[in-house]
């Protein structure tokens, strides 16, 4: 990376509300995505107990994990806050942090393309959709989600890494230069991959979906506006979320692209700046896309909060409050119409 001496002045102001403001976010996205796992693992039984949700679950768990260590291995350091700790560390925090970063970014990737591919056979392949995501092929599934993620940051483990010093702040780096250059192409691949098959996987499902839609209108016409619509509103909210997925996928490839192929000399500020914007919004899309799009989601979710609301008791645990209300899920259940469970059962 090259020098931050040639920064304007207005550049420091921004860096520090940019970079408070997406902490602030980061911060309100880990409780979401703490308040989804539980009702997630809770209810995986029942509700939540298709193949969709328990690569989700993984997912987000990741998504949670790339957020923390993003904060502690890099936007802290970038602040120069508990310097003398990570100093006193030698470069160890720093490549902790590379290895967890580079392994959740693989292990995201391939979530969303086992998301995607779960999807495309709901839609295309709606009979053969539940015997091809069979529970008895979950722990295969789950070594795809993470297999390819672990070998990617198991490569760092050998490397040596060194603290640069911008003003404040330190940033790690790679000591090794040559490395450097074949990691991030490697990287680059694999990220190609991922875009190439998410996006042709999304243009599939929302094709195969849209002319099942036309071919139902035309051949039943008896059906009324309340189900059309509906089936509209489940259009459209796919349409949506394969739109935002592939829509945060490229701007993730757009960026690798730039800054470790195009143009590397990007200041190491501005790289880390828009490095740490870019991992919030990716990391968490996912929760909030599941609060937004899933009636269920917000119906447990009303339920963890308002019960203990009502009553005052600030200390009960989120476990207490589902377990208390679990009867619920049945009733919560028949009334989930959005596309998530259309889709998923």
């Amino acid at each position: 990376m090259a020098s931050n001496a040639t920064l304007p002045e207005w550049f420091d102001p921004l860096e520090s509300v940019v970079s408070t403001v997406f902490m602030l976010g980061s911060f309100v996205t880990i409780l979401l995505y703490f308040m989804e796992i539980m009702i997630l693992v809770t209810l995986r039984n029942s509700v939540y107990k298709g193949m969709f949700y328990q690569i989700f679950t993984v997912g987000i768990i990741v998504d949670v994990f790339s957020l923390v260590n993003n904060y502690f291995g890099c936007v802290f350091p970038a602040k120069g806050w508990f310097r003398d700790f990570y100093l006193s560390m030698g470069t160890f925090v720093g490549q902790m942090y590379l290895m967890i970063a580079w392994t959740a970014r693989g292990i995201q990737g391939c979530t969303v393309v086992a998301l995607a591919l779960n999807r495309a056979t709901a839609v295309c392949l709606p009979i053969k959709h539940k015997q091809i995501w069979n529970n008895k092929f979950i722990s295969a599934i789950h070594i795809f989600q993470l297999g390819v993620g672990l070998c990617i940051g198991s490569s760092l483990i050998t490397q040596k890494f060194y603290w640069k010093f911008e003003r404040n702040g330190i940033y790690i780096q790679f000591e090794n230069k040559d490395f450097r250059r074949g990691f991030f192409m490697s990287a680059y691949v694999i990220e190609t991959i991922f875009v190439a098959s998410i996006m042709v996987i999304n243009a599939t499902m929302v094709i195969a979906f849209r002319t099942k839609y036309r071919v139902r209108l035309s051949t039943q016409p008896h059906l009324n506006q309340k189900v059309m619509s509906e089936k509209q509103r489940q259009e459209y909210n796919l349409n949506i979320v394969a739109g935002l997925t592939c829509v945060a996928e490229i701007i993730y490839y757009c960026y690798v692209i730039y800054v470790f192929g195009i143009n590397t000399s990007v200041p190491t500020r501005v790289f880390y700046l828009l490095y740490d914007v870019i991992n919030d919004i990716y990391c968490g899309l996912s929760g909030w896309l599941l609060l937004i799009y899933s009636r269920s989601m917000r119906a447990h979710m009303s339920n963890v909060w308002v019960p203990a609301n009502e009553n005052n008791d600030s200390s009960r645990t989120t476990i207490c409050i589902l377990h208390k209300y679990r009867w619920k899920q049945k009733y919560i259940e028949q009334k989930s119409t959005n596309l998530w469970n259309a889709l998923l059962e």
